[in-house]
This record gives C-alpha cells, sequence and structure tokens, in this order.
C-alpha cells in the first residue's frame, strides 16, 4: 500500500471518531418516573398538594413540573368502565387545590408534566379516593380502603371490580385501547405524551426486567377474561388466575407493585407476597398510656403547676415508609415536636403538659400530630384548670411516669427501690433508660422542657392626648417594655404599622434581640412634628420570629385647630353702698382662665371707676389662670356707678361688671329684699356659694332711697346634698352687713334669703358602638406557628367616678374553637391554632349600670368579632433542594451518560493529523 492511501486511510478513520460525539453536547430532558402522590385527605375543605417523594428522577423539585386538577364524576367512572373516553372538568393549574363542596362523592385527579424549559419531560398522574364531606369520614375512608388494599394484596387474581379498592393516590388503569389509540388519546382526561416524551406508568405497573408488557397484557394479567384462557384454563377456571401469574412470561414480571417471583416460586427476599400498599406506606397513631383509652387526662390543675403535671403518649410509625412530622401548638396545651424523621415501625415518647396561662374552665382538645407526608396521629386531652388547689388533696404527679409504661402504686415502691424491670414495658415500645423512670425522679431534664420564647409589652396603647396645629415640638416618647418571660431567645422582627409605610410616629426598637427569662428590649413610640389638624391613629406590630408571636401597639394623638378662649370667675362684682367720703374698702378679686388651647398674654385691664391690679402674670398656659384685684377708685361723689371692665389678649377677650354706690348722708334702713330664685344649677355642683351662683349683695330699702348690702351666706348648713342625683330645691340663709351711712334705727332682722334649684343628674350612658377589639388585625393571616394576642376594651371602663344610672361595658367571654371567661382586669388574652383555616374571634361585652354604690350587670350584651385566617406554617424537609430552579447557575443536564473528554482528544489529534499532512504535501512540492 503506497504512504499516499495509507494516510489517507488514517486520517477518515480520525475524521469518523471526531463526528461521533456530536450528540453528545445536544440538550436531552429527563423524562419523569416513578410514583406521583397526593398528600390530604380526601374531604370539603382539606388543601390538597403533590408528593413528589416517589419520583425516582433526579432533581426534580415543585417548580420543575405544571400542574393540572381534575374532578372524576362517578359517571365519568362508568364512561371508562365502558370503554369511553370521559371528559374530565379541570378545576385549577395552581400546585394546591383545595376540595370544595361540588366534589363530594367525586374523586381528584393530578397530572404534573415535566416542564421543557427546566430539562424534565412526560407525565405523571395520581388519583385521590372519593371525596367525602367531613374529614371524620374521609379518614374511616381511608381506614376501609387499607382494609380493602390488604384483602387485594392476599387475593390478586379477583375480579377487575376490585381495581376500585386501590390505593387513594394510584391511577386507575381503564380498558385497553387497539395500540394505535393508546397513543393518540389521553387517559381519564390527562393529555396523551408525544413521539419524543417518555412517560412512566405508577409504580405498581412496572416491570423488573428490561422488557416492558404492553396494557394489554397487564389486563390480561390482572383481569383474565374467557377468551383468553387455554385449554387447561378451562378444565380448572378456579386456578386459572394463579397458573397465568406464576407461568411464563408472569414469572418475570411485578404486578400491582408485588416483587417478581423467582425460580422457587418465592417473592423477592421472603416467602409471602408483600401487603404494604401506598395507603400504608405512611401512617402513624398515638397510644395513650398501656393503649386501652385515647383520652390523656390531666384532672385538675392548678395554675402555676402546669409543669410538674407533664405526661406522655407514644407516637408509632405504622406505615412503612419514613415519617417527617411537623411542629405543632395546640391552644390549652403545651406539646413537644418531633424534630427527628421517625422510621417505619419505630415509636417514640413525647410529653404534653397544660399550657401556662390558660384561663379557668374544663378544655376537651383534639391533639393531632402531622407529617408532611400526610399521616396524622390523633388523641383527646382533658383537664380543668381551677382558681386554687383543693385543700387536703395532693397534686398528682404523672410527669414521672410514661403513660405507655406500666408502674407500681407508689405505695408499693419504697424510694430507694429501682424500677422494674424494663420486662414490663411493651415489646413494640422503646424502653425508657431506668433514671427516667424512678418515683423520686423530678420533672424532666430542662432539655425535655419545651423552648419558647413569650414576649410581653407593658403598654397596648399610648394616647398622647391633643397638640395645637403648628406645634413646634411633639410630646414626649412613650416607651413600651417588651419583656421575654419565655426560655428561649427570642428573635424580633422589624416594625410594621397598618398604613403600610409608618406615617404619623417616630418609633425606635433598642433590640431586635431579646434573652430568654426576663430579657428586654424598649419600644418607643413620637408623634411626629408639624402634623396638620386631625385624629391620627397608627397600629405597630413586631413579629417574636421565634415563636411567630405578635406584639401590637396602637399610638394616637389629636391636633386641633387653635383656639383661643378666656374664661372669668364671675360677671358681677358689687361693692353695695358707702358715705359720701369713703374710705378702707376692700378689694374683690376676678380669676381668668386660658380655657384655649394656645398660649395667651393679657393686657392691663384699666377701668373709669374702679382699680384693677394684676395679682399674677399675664401671659398664661392652656388651663393656667391671672388674678386680679378690683377696688372702687377713692373720692368718688354721690352716685351710682356701674362700669364693664374688659381683659383681653391679641386674639381674644372676657369681661365683668363692677358695682358701687356713694350716698350723700346717714339713712335709715327700712327693708332688706330677697334675691330672685336662682335655677339651671347643675347637679353635683359644690358647696360654694359662688358656684351656686349666690349674690354677693342684696338690694336694701332705706329712708333715703335703694342702696345695696354685702350678704354673707351660710351655704354649709343648708340642706343641699351634692352626692344626691335627684332634682333639689333648697333656701339658703344669708347674713347681711350694712354700708357705713345706713343706721338699722328700725331693728330690721339683718337677713337674707335665696331659693335654688339643682337640675337631676343626667347618666352617662357608654354606647355599645365603642367597645372594640384591638391587637388583632381584621382579616389578618397568621401561620400555625403564631401566638395571638389581642386586647378587649369595654365602653365606659374608664369612667373612675360614676354616679346612679351611669352605664359601662366590661369584657365578659371570647371565643375562637373553645369559650374563655374573663373574671377581671386585663382583659388580655394569647392563643395559637395548629390547623390552617378561617377563624373568627369573638368577644361578648357584658353591660352594667351604677346603682349608686356598686356596678351591677344587667340584661343586655353586645358581641363584637374579628374574622382572621390561618396558613400552615412552611417546614423544609430534610434534604429538600430550596434553591429554585431558574437561580441553578449549571448547564441543563442530559439522559446521555457518555465521557466526552475522550472525543474531544480525537477531535484534537484529527485536526493535528489533517494539518500535519496538509504541510507535509506543501512542503514536498
Amino acid at each position: 500500500m503506497s504512504r499516499r492511501r495509507f494516510l489517507a486511510i488514517i486520517m477518515s478513520v480520525f475524521m469518523i471518531l471526531s463526528l461521533l460525539p456530536a450528540t453528545v453536547f445536544a440538550e436531552t430532558s429527563k423524562a419523569l418516573d416513578g410514583q406521583l402522590k397526593i398528600q390530604g385527605l380526601a374531604a370539603a375543605g382539606t388543601v390538597l398538594s403533590a408528593d413528589l417523594k416517589g419520583i425516582k428522577t433526579e432533581g426534580v423539585t415543585e417548580d420543575s413540573v405544571s400542574y393540572e386538577w381534575f374532578r372524576k364524576t362517578p359517571e365519568d367512572e362508568k364512561k371508562e368502565q365502558q370503554g369511553e373516553k370521559p371528559e374530565l372538568k379541570q378545576l385549577g393549574k395552581e400546585k394546591t387545590y383545595t376540595i370544595v363542596k361540588d366534589d363530594v362523592d367525586s374523586k381528584i385527579v393530578l397530572t404534573i408534566t415535566g416542564l421543557e424549559d427546566k430539562g424534565f419531560s412526560g407525565s405523571l398522574t395520581a388519583t385521590t379516593a372519593t371525596v367525602a364531606e367531613t374529614v371524620e369520614a374521609a379518614e374511616q375512608n381511608q381506614t376501609k380502603t387499607e382494609l380493602n388494599t390488604e384483602d387485594m394484596g392476599e387475593n390478586e387474581s379477583q375480579d377487575a371490580n376490585a381495581s376500585e379498592e386501590t390505593s387513594e393516590e394510584t391511577l386507575e388503569i381503564p380498558e385497553a385501547k387497539e395500540e394505535d389509540e393508546a397513543g393518540s388519546e389521553s387517559v381519564d382526561g390527562i393529555p396523551a405524551a408525544t413521539e419524543d416524551t417518555e412517560t412512566s406508568q405508577p409504580e405498581q405497573y412496572e416491570q423488573n426486567t428490561e422488557e416492558e408488557p404492553s396494557l394489554n397484557e397487564y389486563q390480561e394479567e390482572l383481569y383474565p377474561e374467557e377468551g383468553n384462557e387455554s385449554s387447561e384454563d378451562v378444565e380448572n377456571t378456579e386456578n386459572a388466575a394463579d397458573n397465568e401469574q406464576t407461568s411464563g412470561d408472569a414469572g418475570s414480571s411485578s404486578v400491582e407493585g408485588i416483587p417478581a417471583a423467582t425460580e422457587d416460586g418465592t417473592y423477592g427476599e421472603g416467602d409471602s407476597i408483600p401487603e404494604d400498599t401506598d395507603e400504608k406506606a405512611y401512617q402513624a397513631e398515638a397510644e395513650v398510656g398501656d393503649g386501652s383509652s385515647d383520652v390523656l387526662n390531666f384532672g385538675n390543675v392548678v395554675p402555676g403547676q402546669e409543669d410538674d403535671l407533664a405526661q406522655y403518649i407514644t407516637i408509632k410509625n405504622t406505615g412503612t415508609e419514613t415519617l417527617n412530622f411537623v411542629g405543632i401548638s395546640p391552644e390549652h396545651f403545651a406539646v413537644q415536636d418531633i424534630t427527628e424523621p421517625l422510621e417505619a415501625g419505630q415509636s417514640v415518647q413525647v410529653w404534653i403538659a397544660p399550657r401556662v396561662g390558660t384561663q379557668p374552665g374544663t378544655y376537651e382538645d383534639t391533639i393531632t400530630y402531622q407529617t408532611e407526608e400526610g399521616a396524622e396521629a390523633s388523641f383527646q386531652a382533658q383537664m380543668t384548670i381551677i382558681e386554687e388547689a383543693p385543700e387536703d388533696t395532693p397534686t398528682p404527679e404523672p410527669t414521672q411516669i410514661p403513660e405507655d409504661t406500666p408502674t407500681p402504686e407508689p405505695t408499693q415502691i419504697p424510694e430507694d427501690t429501682p424500677t422494674p424491670e424494663p420486662t414490663q414495658v411493651p415489646e413494640d415500645t422503646p424502653t425508657p433508660e431506668p433514671t427516667q423512670v424512678p418515683e423520686d425522679t423530678p420533672t424532666p431534664e430542662p432539655t425535655q422542657v419545651p423552648l419558647e420564647s413569650k414576649v410581653r409589652s407593658d403598654m397596648a396603647e399610648a394616647d398622647f392626648g391633643s397638640v395645637v396645629e403648628g406645634y413646634t415640638e411633639a410630646p414626649q416618647a412613650k416607651t413600651a417594655t417588651l419583656t421575654n418571660e419565655g426560655n428561649a431567645d427570642a428573635v424580633l422582627s422589624d416594625v410594621f404599622s397598618d398604613q403600610g409605610e409608618i406615617r404619623y410616629f417616630d418609633v425606635s426598637l433598642s433590640s431586635q434581640q431579646i434573652s430568654a427569662n426576663g430579657g428586654t428590649a424598649a419600644f418607643s413610640v413620637r408623634p411626629k412634628n408639624n402634623l396638620s389638624a386631625g385624629t391620627y391613629t397608627e397600629s405597630f406590630t413586631i413579629t417574636d420570629t421565634t415563636s411567630g408571636q405578635n406584639i401590637v401597639l396602637t399610638a394616637s394623638v389629636t391636633v386641633d385647630t387653635a383656639k383661643h378662649s378666656l374664661g372669668i370667675s364671675t360677671d358681677t362684682l358689687d361693692f353695695a353702698s358707702a358715705k359720701k367720703g369713703y374710705s378702707g374698702i376692700g378689694g374683690q378679686q376676678v380669676t381668668v382662665t386660658n380655657n384655649g388651647n394656645v398660649t395667651e398674654t393679657l393686657i392691663q385691664p384699666t377701668a373709669k371707676y374702679f382699680t384693677v391690679t394684676a395679682s399674677s402674670a399675664l401671659t398664661i398656659q392652656p388651663g393656667e389662670t391671672a388674678v386680679f384685684t378690683v377696688t372702687p377708685t377713692s373720692g368718688l361723689d354721690v352716685n351710682s356707678y356701674q362700669e364693664t371692665i374688659k381683659i383681653s389678649s391679641e386674639a381674644t377677650e372676657t369681661a365683668f361688671d363692677a358695682y358701687f354706690q356713694v350716698l350723700k348722708g346717714t339713712v335709715s334702713l327700712t327693708k332688706i329684699q330677697n334675691p330672685s330664685d336662682i335655677s339651671g344649677i347643675a347637679n353635683g355642683t359644690a358647696k360654694d356659694a359662688q358656684k351656686l351662683q349666690l349674690p354677693s349683695v342684696v338690694v336694701i330699702e332705706t329712708t333715703g332711697g335703694k342702696a345695696k348690702a354685702k350678704v354673707a351666706w351660710d351655704v354649709q348648713n343648708c340642706s343641699y346634698k351634692v352626692s344626691d342625683t335627684a332634682a333639689q330645691s333648697f333656701t339658703v340663709k344669708g347674713a347681711v352687713t350694712l354700708p357705713d351711712g345706713v343706721d338699722n334705727d328700725n331693728k330690721v332682722e339683718l337677713v337674707a334669703y335665696v331659693k335654688v334649684n339643682v337640675e337631676a343628674y343626667t347618666p352617662k350612658k357608654a354606647s355599645a358602638d365603642n367597645n372594640k377589639i384591638t391587637g388583632i388585625e381584621h382579616n389578618g393571616v397568621y401561620t400555625t406557628q403564631s401566638k395571638i394576642s389581642f386586647t378587649a376594651v369595654g365602653a365606659g371602663m374608664d369612667n373612675s367616678s360614676p354616679k346612679k344610672g351611669d352605664i359601662r361595658y366590661i369584657p365578659l367571654n371570647w371565643t375562637v374553637i373553645n369559650t374563655n371567661t374573663w373574671d377581671e382586669a386585663p382583659y388580655t388574652a394569647c392563643f395559637g391554632l395548629a390547623k390552617s383555616g378561617d377563624y373568627t374571634l369573638k368577644v361578648v361585652f357584658q353591660q352594667q349600670q351604677y346603682n349608686g354604690e356598686s356596678w351591677k350587670n344587667t340584661d343586655a350584651q353586645d358581641t363584637k368579632q374579628v374574622a382572621f385566617s390561618i396558613t400552615k406554617a412552611k417546614v423544609t424537609a430534610p434534604g429538600t433542594n430550596v434553591t429554585p430552579t431558574a437561580n441553578q447557575k449549571k448547564s441543563v443536564r442530559t439522559n446521555d451518560a457518555t465521557v466526552i473528554l475522550p472525543f474531544v482528544i480525537v477531535l484534537l489529534i484529527a485536526v493535528g493529523a489533517i494539518c500535519g499532512i496538509i504541510y507535509y504535501k506543501k512542503k514536498k512540492k
């Protein structure tokens, strides 16, 4: 062979090799493979979601597939059995679906389809059991389905109608169609896979060998018909199905999830067909004590002794798969969460104790441990919270003995006697360590006590009162102290406002971390400057992210428009009469009050016949007073003098009238005139002459005409009762002092009388419209880990000086699931809910009326309510990839596992060889 031909052959070989890896670089998608399940009970109101744990395809997350939910009615199933294609109603394309009443008596079908842009293809389908109206009915259906499934595992060759009793989470296979139809039509209303899409069947229809039988072969194997039986089968029809399953090709395939038979007739490693079904794969149960009862009874509980009354229950994984439990928080009981995965067949002991702070009353709660896989283990807990411990009755100490461990009576075991041998513990219960059971062992170790933060605020409302528009300095800040009374550190969120963003107040939080067992943080709030006129209310929420509890503080301030107003103590000063040439007439005082909301600076008043002297500062703040002394001017001639004297500031003024009479000479008294009756006095007015509006002078008649004389009223000895709320009429006696120049030659009695009428009291009647619930947001959304705190405020509760007939409201009780009663203030409460759903908080307010001595309940009540929602707290399962696929910075993987490096090397060698040949030929030429 010539050298040229040899080089040509070598070059061709390298060129062919270099083309081989071309397909390696093509991006292909991975087909979904494995078993899809539906998580959640088939009951109205339950939320269903996809369980992807059974999918074998690597890298599949909840964002890698699309979701379609369908409703399969009994009519659809009937059509399917008759070989017709049912038209399933599409219910949605979200990740979850909430069952509605229209779904009752139907089945819910879920189809997931791999997203091509995520690198996946193909579809998987799962179907629930028939939807029931209630959760209880659904649980009964589930139990019944488990029993039916076990029967099917023992009798796999029964009639095809037994297919209705399969697991609620597996796909029901309709009658087989022709091969050309199966490729183009959909099953159960689910779109068929295209030619380039690999579609996996449910797990029970997979074969263990490389060759898969067709759908018709499966049906012949599961549901044999007479037309397909051999002559031997006709002679022995009772054993036809068994013969068909254990002979021929059936020996190398698995049917309905049963492992293929080996050559010696056994299945897998065991000697019998496994009985586990999908429903039994995820299943748990709670065992109380020796299992004879499902009620955990704490009896009477004295507040303060809750931690000493902890009892134990056993949670057992009765399924075939590992269970991952989620955290729960019952309303009236503290429970120990199960934080580690529980393997199949294993059990764990957890403690239950009354929740600290629960109000007195009797409680019967159902406590449910839930898993991420949808399994539940429930039991009932009962207790009665009492005011104080019954006399002579020692408190039981069940915390020292787990319920599932038979322990001799305390009288039978001396204190120094060790715990009985572990042989007394049931076989399926892990034997507690001897050090955990002795009678003289105190409360469980601190590691067993639930770690929980409890943040309390010493202030729920911050009322800044009123400020005047245009103020330059806001009121001083108010500070709430946040105290962590729990045994776990609290981590606080940022401050959130119900206004979206913080608008009307400046707030500050000294620390967002509060240490356990008494740690504190300060939360300060202060109105912002330059707010316009109006009333501002803003609620601030701080969330304890450790416990989910919300701390709410409501701040309010009123900004008033500027108001100028001056009040005066009296509108009349009467100096009576004096003889010409008078001297030594005493002065009288008048008090001016700033009734406005801005500072007033008074102008020094002047008068013609009277002298006005300021006895205090002229600049007065709102509510402050200024005092002026008034005396008649000296040297006035014989006459009667009346003058209106004004006291003013730049913005407003007030005034009073002053009277004085100068007599010519000495005259004689002939009569004293009694003042007119006084009426319109408000009930409860003080027993004071000025406040009862009694005149300071009376008119007297003399031989020289009328004059005025001073009078001193004996108010204290009149019959007036300030505390009486009824209308009153009474007479006040006064002593008259004759002025200088008036003689009493006629011996007239120097006494005057005046009649006064005081009106009846108008009771203060608080309106039920002012009853309110604070601290919980209307239509708010909380999680199963949240601790919700609220305060009930009754209208008229701030009436500190009640009078007969007054009406107020006080909070009586509150209800979410159970009803809890308040006996006294403070009217606050805290609760949490372990199940998601829509709830309503109702508070009943009791109307009370004051009878003159105490408040008494009436027949009237008022109810206020707040709607809110609870959602399931997100718990990440161990090993779950929480990174969204779209954010993963790596190449899309294909199903081709070929290592491309050798091909790249061959390609480089081929290119080098070609370049060498070209160079050689050029050089030769």
